[in-house]
């Protein structure tokens, strides 16, 4: 079973690593005092993150490009682990770009629906985008990544979230 996981997991880590985290620490990412954190339930070690009616948006990744990468970001890919209980509760992680810290002007907006892509319910399931950058973004613009509930009434977990620039 190690070997399996090994595998799919090795196909997510060509590229350059900007982030990984399993929430055992949150250095580099950022959020309210929401409690978005929790030990509910993991799919690695003690703590995820978790959405639902407590906590709108999830402890958030955020960096400049500029400092990501010297050279211009044209794909990035992000994958974690969910837990989702059933198709009828929306969810989603997202990754956006902002025109800096300062403005908020949207420069690119992506995100892997829940609802979508998960096919088993209340069971740890990894998923998986390669989203291609606009040639417009900058090396001052601002990345954010987070899970956000997108209305739902009930948790929607994620675990070992990563974020891989693939150019």
């Amino acid at each position: 079973m190690l070997t399996s996981c090994a595998k799919k997991d090795d196909a997510l880590t060509k590229g350059i690593a900007i982030t990984h985290n399993d929430f055992e620490s949150v250095l580099g990412w950022n959020g309210n005092t929401d409690g978005s954190v929790t030990t509910e339930r993991a799919h690695s070690g003690k703590y995820a993150l978790a959405v639902g009616p407590q906590a709108e948006y999830s402890y958030t990744y955020s960096s400049i490009l500029g400092k990501m990468s010297t050279a211009k970001i044209r794909t990035i890919t992000l994958s974690a682990w969910v837990w989702v209980p059933s198709d009828q509760v929306p969810g989603s992680l997202v990754l956006a770009i902002a025109h800096s810290p300062e403005r908020s002007t949207p420069v690119f907006y992506g995100d892997i629906s829940l609802a979508k892509e998960v096919k088993k319910f209340k069971e740890w399931q990894q998923v998986s985008r390669t989203f291609t950058l606009p040639d417009s973004i900058q090396d001052t613009n601002q990345l954010k990544c987070y899970l956000w509930r997108a209305g739902n009434s009930e948790n929607v977990y994620a675990d070992d979230i990563a974020l891989r620039i693939e150019n």
